[in-house]
């Protein structure tokens, strides 16, 4: 019987495996606030009037994840969602079926792949969907200004470039949002601030030290 580090180490296996041990590393750091899990991939355009939750240029999402009903996602989470099921199943496919395919190696690893890949795309995406409200929050966001409301930073730091915060609106749903600040600064994970200007460019929300009353 194959050993779960012979799936992992040899072909096919080791292909998602590659990609399942990165995504644990971003979000890893991701947890720890080192980095903006909403910074990985591009940013689809969700019909906002203020700046997305997200910096940089927006874009229309593809038809393909509007099918599929996971255009409000943020790109991390769809390509997590995906490459771990494509991980599970191409190890499932390996462990049960790798003795009874009469293929060379590499045909029967490479037609493995591609069809846990296929099925992994619909599989992720019904386990993904119910998890849209938790982001469609963004689009309640539009009718309000969040300028002026406090938030709590979620990163290690806030750069020009870099920051995550999290603002309770008007709703009472907390809402993630991309901020940056000038430097030096004392604002890192767990540090209160306030939302005082919007970057046209990037949609990120410019925030200062706030001592909370």
């Amino acid at each position: 019987m194959t050993s779960f580090l012979d799936l992992l180490t040899h072909y096919p296996g080791f292909v998602p495996s590659v990609l399942m041990g990165a995504l644990l590393v971003f979000w890893l750091l991701a947890i720890l606030g080192v980095l903006d899990f909403d910074s990985f991939g591009p940013h689809f355009d969700a019909d906002l009037d203020l700046p997305e939750h997200g910096g940089g240029e927006h874009a229309e999402a593809p038809e393909t994840l509007m099918a599929l009903g996971l255009d409000k996602l943020p790109f991390s989470i769809v390509v997590s969602g995906i490459v771990f099921f494509w991980w599970l199943f191409t190890l499932l496919a390996v462990s049960l079926t790798w003795s009874l395919i009469p293929l060379p190696a590499w045909i029967a690893g490479t037609l493995i792949l591609v069809g846990a890949l296929v099925l992994a795309v619909p599989v992720a995406a019904r386990v993904l969907r119910p998890l849209k409200p938790l982001f469609v929050v963004h689009v309640s966001a539009k009718q309000e200004s969040l300028l002026g409301k406090p938030c709590k930073i979620l990163t290690l730091s806030v750069s020009e470039k870099f920051g995550q915060a999290e603002v309770i609106i008007d709703s009472g749903a907390p809402l993630n949002v991309r901020v940056c600040a000038d430097t030096p600064n004392t604002l890192t994970k767990g540090s209160s601030a306030l939302l005082i200007d919007i970057e046209p460019k990037t949609g990120r929300y410019r925030v200062e030290a706030y001592d909370a009353p």
